[in-house]
C-alpha cells in the first residue's frame, strides 16, 4: 500500500509542481500495474494513455478531495477502477484463453517492484503467467477486488469505499475470486508448480 503525506496533497491542491510531481511518481508504477492487470494484455499498449487520463481525471478532481471522508490512495483508486470501467464499456475484447499458446507474448507485466525481481525460474514466470491469465477469466467485480486486495494490499473497507460496495460483499467477492482462480490453476499446481 502506497502511503501518501497529507501534506503532499494538501500542496499539490494548492498548486504546487513540485507536490504534484511527486504524487505522479509514487502513483505511477501501481497504478500502471492495477490497469494492466485488470484491462489485460490485450490493452497492452494503451495502458499508458489510460494511466494518463486517469491522472488528468485525478488533478482535475483534486480540489474536491476531503480527507476526511477516505485515504487519499483510496479515493485515488475509486478513480482507476472507474475509468477501467469505463474503457471496457466502450472497447469490449475477447478475453483471454487458458489454452493460448507458447508463443503468446502477452502475458509480459510491468515491473513491480513488490514483486520478486529479477524471475529467475522458468516456474515462476510461467505461474505468473497462468495467474494472469486465470484473472481475466474472473467477473469484473471480483477481478477488480482481486487486484486491490492482493496487488496493491488495500484493506476491506478501502475496497469497499473505491468499489462503492459494503465489507461483507467484498470478502464475498474476494472470496469466490479465490476459489475460481484455485479452480483454475488446480491443474497446474498439482503438476508440481
Amino acid at each position: 500500500m502506497i502511503d501518501i503525506a497529507t501534506e503532499t496533497v494538501a500542496a499539490a491542491r494548492r498548486g504546487d509542481q513540485d507536490a504534484a510531481r511527486e504524487l505522479v511518481e509514487r502513483l505511477h508504477r501501481p497504478i500502471i500495474a492495477t490497469i494492466y492487470r485488470f484491462l489485460g494484455p490485450g490493452f497492452k499498449k494503451d495502458v499508458e494513455d489510460i494511466a494518463q487520463d486517469v491522472f488528468l481525471k485525478i488533478f482535475r478532481a483534486i480540489d474536491r478531495f476531503d480527507d476526511s471522508r477516505a485515504k487519499f490512495t483510496t479515493w485515488v483508486y475509486t478513480f482507476v477502477r472507474n475509468h477501467c470501467f469505463d474503457v471496457l464499456k466502450r472497447r469490449r475484447l475477447p478475453t483471454t484463453s487458458m489454452h493460448a499458446g507458447p508463443d503468446d507474448e502477452s502475458h509480459r507485466d510491468f515491473e513491480d517492484a513488490r514483486e520478486l525481481q529479477p524471475v529467475q525460474d522458468a516456474e515462476n514466470e510461467e505461474l505468473g503467467r497462468r495467474i494472469g491469465e486465470a484473472l481475466q477469466g474472473l467477473g469484473e467485480d471480483q477481478r477488480m477486488v482481486f487486484i486491490l486486495r492482493e496487488y496493491e494490499g488495500l484493506d476491506y473497507r478501502e475496497i469497499a469505499d473505491v468499489t462503492g460496495v459494503n465489507e461483507g460483499t467484498v470478502k464475498s467477492r474476494l472470496f469466490r475470486a479465490k476459489e475460481a482462480l484455485r479452480q483454475q490453476l488446480e491443474p497446474y499446481l498439482k503438476a508440481g508448480a
